[in-house]
């Protein structure tokens, strides 16, 4: 019996979609939806759960149906049951406690009795708040429904070793963008100057180990959390933690990689200062910086970033601007390399 193929959608957020495309193709034949979906056919579905730039991925299947009540019909719900039972025998093995149907007029009859049939295939309740998450939507152009069953029970967007919550810690599929726009390998020396509660160091054991790694905040509270985290991502790989200021903490030099995602105003830090802090950063990353070096600064103050950078005094020069959108939220990365 041949090796079965999976039919996938990838959620992506949208500036993630080159780096998650990039994943992907390493598993399978990926065809690139849109900004924020990707479909993904692949035969080995275990594989799926490491991709770091995907928020989730769900099995896909379509079928030629004018209305959601023909979804309850026999040879769909066979089809259905194939779809779970490839769920199921993921390794590790994932646990569903409730089915959460996601639909247009999900409170209808119709969406009611095919989330009941549904529940009844998986072999769970239908519950609002369910971890085995259906969307059902209308593909209008070829005349037929979609039916998309996440393969794990939490978005693979969600890290298990986040176990503070932290507030401000940067999106960990932006940052497995962001690590992998920077292009940090195994022989980086790589210095977060604002590292929060440690996503982009710890994300970035996930894709090598880099030579030596620095993580730098004033937060004492930020240091134990990321301590926390680096513990909890069972990683092998050493990270240096410091409480101080990036902007004068002693600290030796040669960095050829160096991050910063740093406060923009609504959670830290004060609009009205983040231009200087922005000025301080840049001219202590060049400080600290080995020739050759990049630094990549995420940010929502564009306008004071631009600022800064059209000081022609200052020690770094603009390679590109990358954007992302993420829940109202529009941050850039700004990729620089020393003058």
């Amino acid at each position: 019996m041949g090796q079965i193929t999976h039919d996938l959608v990838l959620e992506v957020l949208d500036g993630c979609c080159p780096s998650a495309r990039r994943e992907a193709e390493a598993l399978g034949v990926v065809t690139e939806i849109g900004p924020t979906e990707l479909r993904l056919r692949t035969g080995d579905l275990d594989a799926v759960r490491s991709l770091r730039s995907v928020v989730a991925a769900s099995l896909r299947l379509t079928v030629p149906a004018r209305r959601p009540r023909e979804l309850r019909e026999t040879s769909v719900q066979q089809r259905v049951g194939e779809m779970l039972e490839a769920i199921a025998r993921q390794r590790p093995r994932q646990h569903f406690t409730g089915l959460r149907l996601e639909a247009a007029g999900s409170g209808t009859e119709e969406m009611r009795e095919l989330a009941a049939a549904l529940a009844e295939r998986a072999g769970v309740p239908v519950d609002v708040d369910g971890d085995l998450v259906v969307r059902v939507r209308r593909d209008r152009e070829h005349g037929a429904w979609e039916l998309l069953l996440r393969t794990t029970p939490r978005p693979l967007s969600t890290r298990a070793w986040r176990t503070v919550n932290y507030p401000g810690a940067v999106n960990a599929t932006i940052a497995a963008t962001v690590l992998a726009l920077m292009d940090v390998g195994a022989e980086d020396a790589v210095l977060d100057m604002t590292c929060g509660s440690g996503t982009f160091l710890i994300e970035q054991l996930h894709r090598a180990t880099p030579a030596r790694a620095v993580g730098i905040d004033l937060d004492p509270a930020a240091i134990d959390a990321a301590r926390t985290h680096q513990r909890a991502a069972r990683r092998r790989g050493r990270i240096d933690w410091e409480v101080g200021d990036a902007r004068s903490l002693p600290l030796e030099g040669g960095f050829t990689r160096i991050l910063s995602n740093p406060p923009w105003g609504t959670l830290h830090g004060e609009h009205a200062s983040n231009e200087d802090l922005l000025r301080d950063l840049l001219r202590r990353g060049a400080e600290l910086a080995a020739p050759a070096a990049r630094i990549g600064v995420l940010t929502h103050e564009i306008r004071r970033m631009h600022t800064v950078l059209e000081d022609p005094a200052g020690p770094w020069r603009l390679e590109d601007e990358h954007r992302f959108f993420q829940k109202g939220h529009h941050p850039r990365l700004f990729r620089l390399a020393l003058r």
